[in-house]
């Protein structure tokens, strides 16, 4: 049985379009995260092997909420408003 959120007996068509809707969002953090974390840890990386601490970091940083900013653009624009 399939949840229903208004709490009637019906075939969950109401929830099965809301999952629907949801769904692109739903990895949107995930890949946000991964866009700003990745280059920051290749950043700490590079520092610890060459011993640039803490420039290499904080390009990571900048070049990761660049790459964020521009990918939730982009994933906001692509979307058809209701």
């Amino acid at each position: 049985m399939s949840p229903d959120p208004d709490g009637s007996k019906g075939d969950g068509g109401d929830w099965s379009r809301v999952l629907r809707e949801a769904a692109p969002y739903l990895g949107l953090g995930t890949s946000l995260a991964g866009a700003v974390l990745l280059p920051i840890g290749v950043g700490w990386w590079l520092d610890q092997r060459w011993g640039t601490a803490p420039g290499l970091t904080l390009a990571g940083a900048l070049l990761g909420l660049v790459a964020a900013g521009v990918q939730f653009v982009k994933e906001l624009g692509g979307r058809k408003k209701p």
